[in-house]
C-alpha cells in the first residue's frame, strides 16, 4: 500500500484550501483514493486555515491525520505544527513569510519563497491586481518538484480545471504560470 498524508497550514487569503484541493485532485488523476478535510475559522481573510489530505493506493479508513508525512507551512504560526510531522517527513516552508527556523533536524526542510515568487509574476504578464494570491500554486508546483513528480501539463491543467470552475476558470492561466514557477524554482534549488 502506498499512502501519504499532508497538512497544509496558513491564514485566510493564502489559498490554503485550494492548495489542499490541488494535492487531492493530482492524486485522483494518478488513480489514488483521497480524503480531504478542511478546517478554518469564521474569518475569510487572516484567520487560521488548515487542510488535511490523505492519499492512498487503497481505500482510506480515516481522514484523521495525527502525524502528517508532509507539512506545508505558509506563515509563521504554521510552524507550530512542525512537532506533529512524522520522523523523516517533509517540511515545505514559505520562506517569504516564515521567519522561524525549523527545530527538528530529522525533517527534510525545503524553503520556497512562495509569496515572493507569486509577487514577481506581475512582471511576467500575469494580469491580476495582486499576484501574491498565487502563492498557493507556487507552493504546489514546488511540492511536485520536491516529491520528484514530473511536471505534466495535462494533469496540471486538469487539476486547475477541477478547482477553478465557472467564472473562476479565468484564473487557470495565472495559476498554471505560478505552479510552473514553483516547480522550476524547487527543481533548480534542491
Amino acid at each position: 500500500m502506498t499512502s501519504r498524508s499532508y497538512l497544509v497550514v496558513g491564514h485566510g487569503g493564502q489559498g490554503i484550501l485550494d492548495l489542499g484541493n490541488f494535492i487531492a485532485y493530482n492524486a485522483i488523476a494518478h488513480g489514488l483514493h483521497v480524503a480531504y478535510t478542511p478546517s478554518y475559522g469564521p474569518e475569510t481573510r487572516g484567520g487560521k486555515v488548515r487542510c488535511y489530505v490523505v492519499t492512498s493506493s487503497e481505500r482510506i479508513d480515516s481522514p484523521v491525520v495525527d502525524e502528517p508525512d508532509v507539512l506545508v507551512a505558509m506563515n509563521n504560526p504554521s510552524m507550530d505544527f512542525e512537532a506533529a510531522v512524522r520522523p523523516k517527513g517533509l517540511l515545505l516552508v514559505n520562506s517569504s513569510l516564515v521567519e522561524r527556523s525549523p527545530e527538528r533536524p530529522d525533517l527534510q526542510v525545503v524553503r520556497i519563497p512562495a509569496t515572493g515568487l507569486a509577487d514577481g509574476l506581475k512582471t511576467e504578464g500575469v494580469e491580476l491586481p495582486d499576484t501574491r494570491v498565487l502563492q498557493n500554486s507556487v507552493a504546489y508546483g514546488a511540492l511536485l518538484a520536491v516529491e520528484r513528480e514530473p511536471f505534466d501539463r495535462e494533469i496540471a491543467v486538469s487539476v486547475l480545471e477541477h478547482v477553478y470552475t465557472g467564472a473562476k476558470s479565468r484564473f487557470i492561466p495565472a495559476n498554471f504560470s505560478a505552479m510552473k514557477s514553483g516547480y522550476e524554482y524547487a527543481s533548480q534549488n534542491r
